[in-house]
């Protein structure tokens, strides 16, 4: 009798053991080469083998962080024949970045189904595909912003010569930086230029992935705009931008050319007629005047506490009337970089009118309004 019931529970259980490893779900990597730096893109596929109709399907990747990663592609569903069997196939292509060196794993995945059996009633079933394991190796250089890439380009792109501007004029400089395999967010920070002869604005730098049937490209665009302090000539210096080449597992470099930057009025003689001659050289005499003026008080006050004199640094900043007096200046006569460089100085607070200016300045077609300007200025 217990022979019987032991044996009519196995006839009824053996289905639905057939059933359950009738589902499977497991990571399949794609890597290009042998071997895999750190920060370099892995392709993988995430396969569901299934022999049940499905009504509805749920995938989750467990969150690493031993790994960015994206989905490249929209998931693949399709009949296979396997082992002389039709099956159901899902497919979900992944681009995986390992953050660091080692013995690195990325998941688990569940995938959450409701299936329709023989008798056509809907079942709930949970698949689990176990971590995929991936062996790192170190990036090659210690030194520097490091990212693998397996094809970059540079563009640089100049509104005008900027060797030849005209007296107060400002030049846009526009770096757009692309790769092939790698993610936005791995690409370099934007390069520092600083220069004591040079008045520089740098715009936000934007970032954006473009999905292609090649693979993730990942592109960067910085713009600057630069306007001499001065009339004499100076000249950018190169920027190089190393990488790691995954396509020729070598060290490469892609590279901002120099920029000389000029008046053309240096060149030929002539006085400088914008409003960047006579009116800079009186800015730089009061912001001196002024400078001593506060110098002074501060040796005056130098036993006063932290917090107090930064607080009068503060206040004599703000309420210093050469500056001021540089802003209505700059504003009448439409220099909105020198305006806004002044409003971060005297106003760093000002968030309404600073992003007026912004606008103005970086907004196609966009148009400045000084009384606007004026009113969030002070309002």
């Amino acid at each position: 009798m217990v022979r019987r019931a032991l044996l009519l529970a196995a006839i009824l259980i053996a289905p639905r053991l057939a059933a359950a490893e009738s589902l499977t779900l497991s990571f399949v990597p794609h890597p290009a080469h042998a071997t895999v730096v750190a920060g370099e893109m892995v392709p993988v596929t995430v396969r569901a083998v299934l022999d049940r109709k499905v009504a509805k399907e749920d995938l989750a990747i467990a969150p690493s962080d031993s790994f960015d990663w994206v989905q490249v592609a929209p998931d693949r569903w399709r009949d296979e024949l396997i082992g002389g069997k039709s099956w159901l196939t899902i497919e979900r292509d992944l681009a995986i970045v390992p953050k660091r060196s080692g013995l690195l794993h990325f998941g688990p995945a569940t995938l959450t189904l409701t299936i329709i059996d023989e008798r056509s009633q809907r079942q709930e079933r949970t698949v689990v595909a176990q971590p995929l394991s991936l062996s790192v190796g170190a990036y090659p250089v210690e030194r520097g912003w490091p990212w693998v890439a397996e094809a970059v380009t540079l563009t640089d792109e100049l509104s005008t010569d900027p060797s030849r501007l005209v007296d107060g004029e400002t030049v846009t400089r526009r770096v757009t930086l692309r790769a092939r395999g790698t993610l936005p967010e791995a690409l370099p920070p934007r390069p520092i230029v600083s220069e004591p002869w040079l008045i520089t604005f740098a715009a936000p730098v934007e970032r954006r992935l473009i999905l292609t049937e090649e693979g993730p490209v990942s592109e960067v665009v910085w713009v600057w705009q630069f306007r001499p302090e001065t009339g004499e000539p100076g000249v950018l210096p190169p920027n190089a931008i190393p990488y790691f080449n995954a396509a020729t597992r070598r060290m490469d470099a892609v590279e901002i050319a120099p920029l000389p930057i000029a008046y053309a009025s240096f060149y030929t003689s002539q006085v400088q007629t914008g409003h960047f001659g006579a009116l800079h050289r009186l800015a730089e005499g009061g912001a001196l005047l002024a400078g001593l003026v506060v110098g002074s008080t501060l040796i005056l006050r130098r036993h006063a506490p932290d917090a107090t004199r930064a607080g009068w640094r503060r206040l004599a900043r703000r309420w210093s009337p050469v500056r001021r007096w540089q802003m209505r200046q700059a504003a009448r006569g439409g220099d909105l970089l020198a305006l806004r460089r002044l409003l971060a100085e005297v106003r760093p607070e000002a968030a309404e009118a600073a992003a007026l200016l912004d606008l103005a300045i970086y907004q196609p077609g966009a148009r400045f309004d000084p009384a606007a300007f004026r009113r969030a200025l002070h309002g």
